[in-house]
């Protein structure tokens, strides 16, 4: 219990560092998933009252009380506790005395104001009530603090120097002082959690513990030894690092290669309610209307598939040397089990893992002779006239191979390139491109027709099928010093039905054509989309230049006669409307002229040769108003009988 405090004395609370393998129990196996988290299962022992205790770093606080599982045959869980988020906060909250009061001893007497004290100093001693605390300037010697104590004597005043002790003689203060001070001492080092476990059972004994944290995603990266007769030796490599703070030491180590779902919780955080505040009522108070008698009461009544061929990746690989290596063979990986889930692969490492905190570990998990064959890929959307040299390899292990990183060696010219692979399952084939295939060259051309295959005609709609039709040939010239098997990945268009003699395959964006190009031959595919559509045309509004190009299409020369038929009819009219808005104009001209004259009439005296000559000119100009008209009348009983003429031939198309 903390008796004394000397105005010099700085406290250090000793805190040892947080070592989780000394504190906790041994880790037996951890599980890595891709996900980005780890189960941990350690083991731990629980003491006789009941309980076990670990110590959790803070940062991993909220995921162990999300996660944590206790294994145990003979016991029951009752529940865990562990320190609050801000101990410190918590600690000062229902304190005299702030944290910050606890940086001298002038501040914390001033601020314990009225505490009962025993100050000794240079053999003498005062002991009071403690009035307050003062400072004094003394010039160039700086300033002292002075505390003035209430004695039996009346009020005595002490500075506070090197020498000065000071006794809390109320026990409550005292303990008080020495929890603050243990509490700042714990929160200059608040880096982990004491968690502690009560367990109810037969005393003393083993379990297991599980939980789970972050910890950062595993990584693969694989290689692959092309062979002859279409095999290739595939090793698969994890890259993971230990990340938890504390070293492992035999430590059998998984890796889950899943999509599962993540979340986290701040459990760990204080989370206050909010409540809606009621107002204090202060009003009169309701105050009823006056009665004004009752109303009149009114009644009212609710795969890839495998291709034969033979490995040619010495050819496509344009950096290999002139005169190969010696053939090498790649060294057997020691490789553990590996097992396929219901939505995850799992990849357990043969041997125990020790590993210290923040080293990386590589390790291989899948060694094995696969079928494989290179080919030469080509994408027309790419733009460039070269494919590119790639490996299509088989899963032939039990287990879905994660993605990852590809180096691609020959068997014979050693390195030829990188590629990316994605994700396998058991019995699928991936595509892995690793280098440009410079020796072969593809050009392509296109061509399309629309073709109307039946017309119908029902209630003055025409109704056209189309057939649109889009043919791409590619040109193929091989490598002058070898056979290529050639993938060209077509772009697939939603809704177009695809043909092609050398189809392969698809893909979700693409159709694949396979292709076998002998030594410095070229070679020729095909691919012919069509789809039909249909068109919907309202014979008496259809232009008569829409109904000639639909004649010039019609599959049947009777249907084409009959859209000649309509289509003249329907430029007939054209023709009328275009006159009649001639005829308009020249109307609208006549009688802007004839509004000129008539001005004229009016500032001319009657009876004058210019009046007169006006008057002659208006009379002419109404005459041609008047012929006009006549010839417009004529023209719209002719587009009339036009327009019946078409009516009646639409009705017996």
């Amino acid at each position: 219990m903390l008796s004394r405090l000397t105005s010099t004395v700085a406290f250090f609370i000793a805190i040892p560092g947080v070592v989780l393998g000394a504190e906790n129990g041994p880790i037996t196996s951890i599980t890595l998933s891709s996900g980005g988290l780890a189960e941990v299962v350690r083991k731990a022992d629980i003491d006789s009252t009941g309980l076990i205790n670990m110590t959790v770093p803070l940062d991993q606080v909220n995921d162990v009380l999300k996660s944590i599982v206790v294994f145990d045959e003979k016991g029951v869980v009752e529940g865990i506790t562990l320190p609050g988020p801000n101990p410190l906060a918590e600690t000062f909250k229902n304190l005299p005395f702030s944290v910050d009061d606890l940086q001298s001893p002038a501040r914390l007497l001033a601020a314990l104001q009225g505490t009962n004290v025993l100050i000794e100093k240079a053999g003498s001693s005062v002991e009071g009530l403690v009035l307050g605390v003062s400072t004094r300037d003394e010039g160039d010697s700086g300033q002292r603090n002075v505390v003035s104590v209430l004695s039996i004597g009346g009020i005595k005043s002490v500075d506070l120097t090197a020498d000065t002790e000071i006794q809390f003689l109320d026990e409550d203060i005292q303990q008080k002082v020495a929890k603050a001070l243990g509490a700042v001492g714990r929160g200059k080092s608040d880096g982990a959690r004491a968690v502690a476990l009560k367990v109810a059972g037969e005393g003393a004994r083993e379990v297991a513990v599980s939980y789970v944290v972050p910890t950062p995603i595993w990584k693969t990266a694989y290689r692959v030894v092309t062979l002859a007769d279409d095999t290739a030796r595939l090793q698969a490599w994890a890259v993971l690092e230990n990340a938890s703070g504390e070293d492992w030491q035999d430590v059998t180590v998984t890796l889950s290669s899943g999509a599962p779902v993540t979340l986290k919780q701040r459990l760990h955080d204080l989370y206050w309610k909010q409540r809606r505040e009621v107002p204090i009522d202060v009003s009169a108070g309701y105050v009823p209307p006056a009665d004004t008698g009752a109303e009149p009461r009114i009644e009212v009544a609710e795969s890839e598939a495998m291709f034969d061929g033979r490995s040619r990746i010495a050819a496509l690989s344009a950096a290999a040397p002139a005169t190969a290596p010696m053939a090498r063979k790649m060294a057997n990986a020691n490789v553990g089990e590996a097992s396929e889930g219901a939505v995850t692969a799992s990849f357990t490492l043969p041997w125990p893992v020790s590993l210290e905190s923040g080293e990386t570990l590589s390790a291989p998990i899948v060694d094995k002779v696969v079928s494989a064959e290179t080919v030469s890929v080509f994408r027309p959307e790419s733009g460039l006239p070269h494919p590119v040299a790639a490996i299509l390899i088989k899963n032939e292990t039990d287990t879905s191979l994660p993605r990852g990183i590809l180096t691609v060696y020959d068997e014979s010219e050693g390195y030829v390139g990188d590629a990316q692979i994605n994700g396998m399952p058991s019995g699928e084939s991936r595509m892995a491109s690793f280098a440009t295939d410079k020796k072969v060259r593809i050009a392509q051309s296109a061509k399309s027709d629309n073709q109307i295959t039946t017309i119908r005609v029902a209630n003055g709609l025409l109704t056209a099928s189309v057939l649109q039709r889009a043919e791409t040939r590619y040109a193929i010239k091989g490598a002058p010093d070898d056979a290529r098997t050639v993938v060209i990945e077509h772009p697939r268009r939603p809704g177009w039905e695809f043909s092609s003699s050398e189809h392969m395959d698809d893909t979700a964006t693409h159709n694949r054509l396979k292709i076998e190009v002998l030594e410095g031959a070229t070679q020729t595919a095909a691919v012919l989309e069509q789809r039909t559509l249909s068109e919907t045309y309202s014979l008496i509004t259809t232009d008569a230049q829409t109904l000639v190009s639909l004649a010039s299409r019609a599959p049947e020369r009777q249907t084409a006669t009959k859209l000649r038929e309509l289509a003249k009819l329907q430029s007939e009219i054209t023709q009328v409307e275009r006159q009649i808005s001639l005829l308009r104009a020249r109307k609208d001209e006549e009688t802007s002229d004839q509004d000129r004259l008539r001005a004229n009439l009016s500032a001319v005296q009657t009876g004058a040769d210019l009046y007169k000559r006006t008057a002659r000119k208006l009379a002419e100009s109404e005459t041609r108003i008047e012929a006009v008209d006549t010839e417009i009348a004529a023209l719209k009983e002719r587009g009339e009988e036009i327009r019946a003429t078409l009516g009646e031939a639409i009705r017996t198309f």
